[in-house]
């Protein structure tokens, strides 16, 4: 065994040297060999590029492009409906349910967004559309809807008591509540507002209500204070008549 691996060992101590003699002797020639071989290329290509084959075939590759782009064109214009519009139809005073028959022949769909609550108005209507009537717009497009409310929203009841009527009137009036009846108790505090009544029932601050009821309020007054503006307007009127005589 040990002869065997020493006659492998001097085989290859000897063949190795040669070897590497043998690969530099030939790396000058393959270098050589590649540069040729890339001139030739090089030659090859500029010849061909001079034949009447090189541009038929530039011509068809070109051609095979502006095909396809205008395939692709058409077809994304038949996708998308470019250039064709259509006019927003009217959609106010509508009611909810009358949209789904109306749009069947508009060409557009609805969306609805939002609901307002307008006492003026009646509930369930459109009141609102986006974009806007005879707008220019695609094809089956979203035509967004804001309706009046069906169910008026419901609010906390202010405190009107201890109040003045005129501050009590404002203050109805910012909460989107309608002022009712008013009427006048005897009272200490003149011109308070001593109750606040919905529906003839005695309301407490802090109650929920719904937007646009009706508060009646009761304002205290003074028997004398009616009484001396009484007395005061008769003798201005008495004074008068005696400058007239």
């Amino acid at each position: 065994m040990l002869r065997i691996d020493c006659t492998c060992y001097n085989l290859l101590t000897e063949f190795l040297p040669r070897l590497r003699v043998k690969i530099k002797a030939a790396r000058p020639s393959i270098s050589k060999k590649f540069t040729n071989l890339a001139i030739l290329d090089m030659s090859n290509l500029l010849s061909f590029i001079k034949t009447k084959q090189f541009f038929v075939h530039l011509g068809l590759a070109l051609l095979s492009v502006f095909i396809v782009i205008f395939i692709l064109i058409k077809y994304l214009s038949s996708y998308t409906e470019h250039g064709e519009f259509i006019e927003v139809p009217d959609f106010s005073e509508k009611r909810i349910s009358e949209l789904k028959g109306f749009i069947e022949d508009k060409g557009v769909n609805f969306l609805i967004i939002d609901s307002l609550y307008d006492p003026s108005k009646t509930p369930g209507i459109v009141i609102k559309q986006e974009p806007s009537p005879k707008s220019k717009v695609k094809h089956n497009r979203n035509i967004y809807l804001y309706v009046t409310s069906m169910v008026p929203p419901q609010i906390i009841m202010p405190k009107l008591m201890d109040r003045s009527e005129r501050q009590a009137k404002l203050l109805i009036l910012s909460y989107g509540l309608r002022i009712g009846k008013v009427t006048t108790k005897n009272s200490d505090c003149n011109g308070c507002v001593l109750e606040q009544l919905n529906k003839g029932q005695i309301i407490e601050p802090g109650q929920n209500i719904k937007k646009g009821s009706v508060i009646d309020l009761i304002v205290g007054t003074k028997d004398n204070y009616s009484n001396s503006v009484n007395d005061t307007l008769v003798q201005d009127v008495g004074k008068d008549t005696f400058d007239n005589d």
